[in-house]
């Protein structure tokens, strides 16, 4: 009996709704499947409908993190599957280790060692050595006002410096890694309204929340890749009510903001997102979720952070289990709030938001 052949949009409706790493197995079927994967038309149909998934690494293996949230007649569920990952380098220790989003791309700090530009669909991992080892590992961009992007790390140096010819007092000094060139500057900035939690890197830039220790107002931050200076970007939607109040940075729909407000005494979580994509121009604040206190976990505290992302009308946070700190899935809306466990015993992780798409990884 001969094989039946679909019509090719019917072929193309299905391709489109599988998942990313079956989706890249596939290229291998034909070379007709090869060619339309990478077709410009069929990419954008297929990425509008993905939605973001978490990235979750352990010391030895990297894992993706897919939630289903519309399974008819059934609770949310998630779907783990481990992708490749070959990284030149095992985690020396992954309360040092970070992995970050930046322009489609995952970037993953290995302690002391360089950082890997990774795309987990395609398999491509490119690998930036350190020329100082002790450099430590901010954040990510890119310089955007030339032909090609170049990337760069923000971070710093513990330094020396000396009192008097018996004494020496130790500083940070903020410095600048371009990735292509391996040069590392330094700035002449103070290590002042640094990140207490990883920043933010959207459209080549850092963002991260801060407040002012006199006033108490809260506002975002910024570091400019291309003139490579810190600046107050904008003032948050809300203040903290009490010093452990939790306030979360997250990317929105490509080139927003979210804000995540977690009060301290009651639980309540309130979520704001920007109305437009960021520009030099200011942010407008909508409120877009207040959910109740029932069954909420404590984000203070978390180990191992928290990361987060809206979709349809869901809050999806990944962090650390309340009592445990074992890695557990939070999806919470007006109705529900359920927590799912990832399923390994360790307290010991790192992850974060990430986008599935097909871009090579540059050299």
């Amino acid at each position: 009996m001969a094989p039946v052949k679909l019509p090719c949009d019917l072929e193309e409706e299905i391709l489109s709704r599988l998942p990313p790493l079956s989706l890249v197995r596939f290229r291998t079927v034909c070379q007709h499947w090869n060619s339309l994967l990478n077709d410009k038309s069929f990419l954008n149909k297929y990425l509008a409908r993905v939605h973001p998934q978490f990235i979750f690494l352990t010391e030895s293996k990297a894992y993706s993190i897919n939630i289903d949230l519309h399974t008819v007649g059934a609770d949310p569920t998630i779907e783990v599957h481990e992708v490749p990952s070959d990284f030149p380098y095992q985690a020396i220790d992954l309360t040092h280790t970070t992995i970050t989003s930046c322009d489609g791309f995952l970037f993953r700090h290995f302690w002391k060692q360089g950082v890997a530009v990774w795309n987990p669909w395609l398999s491509q991992v490119k690998w930036i050595e350190y020329v100082d080892k002790n450099f430590h590992f901010c954040g990510v961009g890119y310089v955007s006002n030339v032909p090609y992007k170049r990337y760069k790390i923000l971070g710093y140096l513990n330094c020396l410096r000396n009192v008097s010819d018996t004494y020496q007092v130790s500083y940070k000094r903020v410095a600048v890694y371009e990735c292509s060139s391996r040069a590392l500057k330094f700035l002449d900035a103070p290590f002042k309204n640094w990140p207490t939690m990883d920043p933010l890197s959207l459209n080549g830039n850092l963002y991260w929340v801060a407040s002012d220790p006199d006033t108490h107002e809260c506002f975002i931050r910024s570091f400019d890749f291309s003139s490579e200076t810190f600046k107050t970007f904008c003032l948050l939607p809300c203040n903290k009510n009490h010093s452990r109040d939790q306030l979360v940075l997250a990317v929105y729909k490509g080139d927003g903001f979210s804000l995540l407000k977690q009060c301290y005494v009651t639980r309540e979580i309130s979520v704001w997102v920007s109305k437009e994509k960021i520009d030099a121009e200011g942010v407008v604040w909508i409120n877009v979720m207040t959910l109740p206190t029932s069954n909420l976990p404590k984000l203070i505290n978390k180990l191992c952070g928290i990361s987060y992302f809206l979709f349809d009308k869901t809050l999806i946070m990944c962090c650390g289990d309340e009592e445990t700190g074992a890695a557990c899935t939070y999806i919470v809306r007006e109705d529900m709030c359920k927590k799912i466990q990832i399923g390994f015993e360790i307290v010991r992780f790192s992850h974060c938001v990430y986008l599935p798409n097909f871009i090579s990884v540059p050299s």
